[in-house]
């Protein structure tokens, strides 16, 4: 009986820990109010003064990932707000930034926001309960957090709210 309450409290512990306890459905938005680059994302500049072309893909939760529209501006304010809803306490998160190279360049670039050598996007956890957020960035509900490239090629810089 004894190893029975024990896989038992186990099994609790790891449901706890995943946040797989669901209860009412919550409303999380990510919004990101500044993107610039640090590197010329442009490399082709020199013909031409080229602007670079953010766009924000982010995931909330179990949700489908959200893509912005394009935003030129080396440094610019795209306002960019993204809804999702999560039944969990601990709601992941992550935001990825490129830059649209369309015309003769078949690739964009995917912009470093990541301080960390060997990761450019950002991972984080809404702990929905306190308002708590982990991971690449830590910070509060509400509070505008920053985050800058910094081990990798084409670094940008990001701000952006989650509430």
């Amino acid at each position: 009986m004894r190893q029975l309450k024990l896989t038992t409290g186990a099994a609790a512990a790891l449901l706890i820990t995943s946040g797989a306890f669901a209860g009412p459905a919550k409303k999380v938005t990510v919004s990101i109010m500044r993107v610039a680059q640090i590197n010329n994302l442009d490399k082709g500049d020199w013909i031409k003064k080229d602007n670079a072309d953010f766009y924000a893909l982010v995931t909330i939760g179990q949700g489908r990932q959200q893509r912005s529209l394009n935003h030129s501006d080396d440094d610019g304010h795209p306002g960019w707000v993204f809804q999702g809803t999560s039944a969990t306490r601990y709601v992941h998160i992550r935001i990825k930034i490129d830059d649209d190279d369309g015309g003769m360049e078949r690739k964009d670039d995917y912009v470093d926001i990541n301080r960390r050598a060997g990761k450019k996007d950002l991972h984080l956890v809404l702990d929905s309960k306190t308002g708590r957020i982990t991971g690449d960035v830590a910070g509060r509900r509400g509070q505008t957090l920053y985050s800058q490239g910094g081990g990798d090629s084409d670094k940008g810089k990001v701000w952006f709210k989650i509430s």
